[in-house]
């Protein structure tokens, strides 16, 4: 799961051959006790396209679950509304920690009816990438369903019919969505994170006797860098094809020291591995692949929700290992990629004059092709221009093609909606006068409807204050002004057929708020009056100072676990923010003393500070310090808590920790200053 909190979630080419390879596969497989010949097939990313994936949406007639990372895709969010229209039970779970990024599929999708929950905290990302349609075949994935990275990221999916696996993953997705604990079952093939993906993996790895091939986006779990190592110094062949090898130079070093041999890609180059694979002995009767959502390191392993697969079916470990086979000897040169647009509207009656995007490594030419394109349309085969006058109304899912003289080809694949021409009226609300602070937060949703059902509205906005913005799909303007003046905003609203109506208004933005005056709203922050109150805690955790549990400063502290064992330990306060704050910082002081370890046990072993609003609702979880921050001294945190200005909230520590060693957390000297 790379760069976590950046957004990137690549994928990359594999040549006919695989395809062939994987359908040939398929047909060889024998027969096994309880399973079809083949309950498998891989799609290889870009090479294959998405329409597999939106073909399998749309052929869902009970059900659809989706679990997803990041997701801005509008053909699969438009494809998930629609099977919800026609009486299809469609859910989903978006990533809580990309939220962000993911609020306009979240705010599509709910508009549309479908039921859409952000991810649980227990997991710092939930990174799984699967759909599951009809309760009867899953869609596994190495990539997030972005058309931002569809035509330059390699990645892969499998779909699954295996009755055990999908059983489990419903299972699993049932209890995610309730954000109920669960213990995933493996089924007949899966790897789950948190519960077992280092330990399939490792296994996997220490199980090779011939070869390895691994192709990942992200490397530095220190476990597989030396299980690797063990691997290359027992004479297995290990390769490897990975992102940007500069971020992980030291893993790199260890097991080319083992004889590893590593192929570097660069995000630059236009190519992106984002795939997650490993190929074990392949060629030999006992040769299997790993392929899923789970990153090379300790975070994905043991702290995410993740899904992968370990099969050894001829059809996917042949596609797998001929498509890594031309990435490991090729570079970025040799590919061909189309950049999808996402999707196009046009009205009845428009001229389109639209040039596709292509990127060519190649060395010949490259010449165009598309199919499904609106009636009047046609494209150039020389310049990529699609152009015409688009005469029906209608929408049109249109794949474009490139493809090089010297072979290899990319394609994109897109809805294109063509207006009906009749004249649709669009209602902007207009929301009156509207006033602001510099150095508040403004949230403004602007209200427009369609006299055409079924219409998607895009909005824009010109003349907003410094520092504001409008949500194109959702109309929200949000952001936190910069500048005191008076602005003449006017917002628009456009649907699919290029009808648009606006509203105009008067947006004053006044100098920045006098804040709150600075002070301190904790009571008893340094435990110093001998007593607990008002804190609600753990029973013993208020504990004198001793050299054995010092306080950072005076003679009390919180002394959170520490017993040996499994044990969880609390401390809590609620305090009120006023509303006429513009600042509030809360800051803590801990130190951690622990004999485990274990990198796995050392994460199990952890403080956690959540944020609860007055309902109790958990609204912001960090993990302050695991075991592995153990020392001598305390460390300072801080939390940015203007977010919370205005409200009541709690401010709680959950300190957890397992069997097997002992780990313990000093804390001390809170302080929640606001001005």
């Amino acid at each position: 799961m790379p760069r976590f909190g950046l957004r990137r979630f690549p994928h990359a080419l594999a040549a006919l051959a695989a395809v062939i390879l994987a359908i040939a596969g398929c047909l060889a497989a024998g027969v096994v006790p309880a399973r079809a010949a083949s309950d498998f097939s891989l799609v290889i990313l870009p090479d294959q396209g998405e329409n597999a994936i939106y073909n399998f949406v749309n052929s869902a007639t009970s059900s659809v679950n989706v679990t997803i990372y990041e997701l801005n895709d509008t053909t699969l969010v438009n494809d998930l509304v629609a099977r919800e229209k026609a009486g299809v039970d469609v859910r989903v779970i978006l990533d809580q920690a990309e939220k962000s990024y993911n609020t306009a599929a979240y705010n599509a999708l709910t508009a549309g009816g479908v039921g859409v929950v952000w991810s649980s905290t227990t997991f710092t990302y939930t990174h799984q990438k699967t759909i599951t349609v009809n309760d009867d075949e899953s869609y596994i994935s190495t990539g997030n369903f972005d058309t931002t990275y569809y035509a330059t990221s390699r990645d892969y999916g499998v779909f699954d019919t295996d009755a055990n696996d999908v059983a489990a993953i419903v299972a699993v997705f049932n209890a995610d969505y309730a954000h109920t604990s669960i213990t995933p079952s493996d089924g007949d093939d899966l790897v789950w994170s948190p519960t077992d993906s280092q330990t399939q993996l490792l296994a996997l790895i220490n199980g090779a006797t011939k070869s390895l091939d691994i192709e990942a986006e992200e490397f530095s779990d220190t476990n597989v860098v030396s299980a690797l190592v063990a691997a290359g110094d027992r004479g297995v062949t290990v390769r490897m094809v990975l992102e940007d090898p500069s971020d992980y130079s030291s893993e790199v070093s260890d097991i080319e020291a083992a004889g590893a041999q590593v192929t570097g890609y660069s995000s630059t180059t236009g190519f992106y591995v984002h795939a997650k694979t490993i190929i074990a002995d392949y060629g030999t009767s006992a040769q299997k692949a790993f392929v899923g959502s789970e990153n090379l390191t300790s975070n994905s392993l043991n702290d995410n929700r993740e899904l992968g697969l370990i099969v050894s079916d001829a059809g996917v470990v042949d596609g797998l290992e001929t498509t890594f086979d031309g990435d490991f000897s090729g570079s970025s040169t040799g590919k061909v990629s189309i950049i999808g647009p996402g999707s196009l509207t046009s009205a009845v009656g428009s001229t389109v004059d639209y040039q596709v995007q292509a990127d060519d490594t190649c060395t010949g030419t490259l010449s165009y092709a598309a199919s499904g394109l609106p009636t009047g349309l046609s494209i150039n085969s020389s310049t990529g221009v699609i152009s015409g006058t688009a005469s029906t109304a209608g929408a049109y899912k249109v794949t474009l093609t490139g493809t090089d003289t010297t072979g290899p080809s990319g394609s994109a694949t897109f809805t294109w909606t063509v207006g009906s021409g009749a004249a649709n009226t669009v209602t902007v609300t207009n929301p009156g006068s509207e006033s602001g602070a510099v150095g508040t937060a403004v949230s403004l949703q602007i209200a427009a409807s369609d006299s055409a059902s079924g219409q998607t509205l895009t909005y824009g906005a010109t003349g907003l204050p410094a520092g504001l913005s409008i949500g194109s799909t959702t109309g929200l303007i949000s952001g936190t002004p910069t500048a005191a003046g008076s602005s003449a905003v006017t917002v628009t609203a456009t649907d699919t057929t290029g009808a648009s109506g606006s509203a105009s208004f008067t947006f004053t933005i006044s100098a920045a708020a006098a804040g709150c005056g600075a002070q301190q709203l904790l009571v008893n922050g340094g435990f110093e009056t001998g007593s607990i109150s008002p804190w609600t805690a753990s029973s013993g955790v208020l504990a004198s100072s001793t050299s054995a549990h010092p306080a950072q400063a005076g003679s009390y502290l919180a002394w959170i676990d520490g017993y040996s064992k499994a044990h969880v330990d609390t401390l809590a306060q609620t305090v009120a923010i006023p509303a006429t704050c513009v600042s509030a910082t809360l800051t803590y002081w801990v130190e951690v003393s622990s004999t485990v370890t274990s990198t796995t046990e050392q994460a199990e072993n952890n403080l956690v500070l959540e944020v609860l609003n007055s309902s109790g609702t958990v609204e912001k979880s960090t993990t302050v310090v695991t075991a592995a921050n153990n020392g001598d001294s305390y460390v300072e945190y801080s939390a940015d808590l203007a977010p919370y200005i205005g409200q009541t909230i709690t401010i709680k520590f959950i300190g957890t920790e397992v069997s097997g060693g002992n780990t313990q957390f000093f804390e001390d000297t809170n302080a929640l200053n606001v001005d």
